[in-house]
């Protein structure tokens, strides 16, 4: 098959195959004219590589279970393979929880909103709908992490391009090592769920969440060998540059 025939077979972008390729997922012949050729085997990778890939594990990972799933006694694979999986349910669960967490703290502001009094005037003090003591919703673990993205360069363009739109025109202060902004509640459940798909391929950031009156403050910092990741995600506003 072209990868013309195989993209139209498995409903994979023929982008996506070319970059399989780089990236030793997905190996090609070439023909005499120098175009890709794949055989009836292609099918099934692409297939378990979606399969692995589900499951929401960097590329390098999908790459060596793949190869074992095609080289390695089955005994072999799950030895090797199953902790992996273990821990990856693991993060998922203390994502859930932080999640869970948000989620309750946003189903509070919801009654406490519902139960303002019916007036004219504006709020006072007695009318608040958030915590005042500001209670800190942990998105990531203290353990450090490799200084490492599993991420794709489109997948990381598009990650880049969803924080840049969450953090446009949003307030922002230096801390050390990173940047805090402060963004309306609004946006909440929108940063917390960014907050949540970093720790899949960025784990070395510290995301935190302050929550405050009308307004929530966002702060994400990265140890010195990855600023400059974190000033992809965070490029400076016109008039710091200035």
């Amino acid at each position: 098959m072209k990868i013309s025939e195989l993209a139209a077979r498995t409903g994979v972008p023929t982008s996506t195959l070319r970059y399989y390729e780089a990236e030793g997922l997905l190996p090609a012949e070439r023909a005499g004219n120098g175009y890709r050729v794949y055989g009836p085997a292609a099918v099934d990778r692409l297939a378990f590589i979606a399969q692995a890939k589900h499951l929401g594990l960097p590329l390098s990972s999908v790459r060596e279970i793949v190869d074992a799933w095609e080289s390695e006694p089955c005994e072999s694979v799950r030895a090797k393979y199953r902790p992996m999986l273990a821990e990856r349910a693991a993060q998922v669960d203390e994502r859930r929880a932080a999640l869970d967490a948000l989620r309750t703290t946003l189903a509070t502001a919801i009654e406490r909103l519902d139960a303002l009094p019916d007036r004219d005037g504006p709020c006072d003090a007695g009318c608040t709908f958030l915590d005042r003591a500001r209670p800190v919703l942990p998105m990531v673990g203290a353990r450090p992490e490799p200084i490492a993205c599993s991420l794709g360069s489109g997948d990381y363009s598009a990650r880049v391009e969803k924080w840049r739109d969450l953090l446009a025109g949003a307030p922002r202060a230096d801390v050390d090592g990173g940047v805090r902004a402060t963004l309306p509640t609004t946006a909440l459940e929108r940063a917390a769920a960014l907050a949540a798909a970093e720790q899949e391929c960025c784990a070395f950031y510290a995301i935190r969440i302050d929550l405050h009156g009308p307004t929530f403050d966002l702060t994400i910092t990265a140890p010195p060998e990855a600023a400059f990741m974190l000033t992809d995600l965070l490029p400076a506003t016109e008039s710091a540059a200035r």
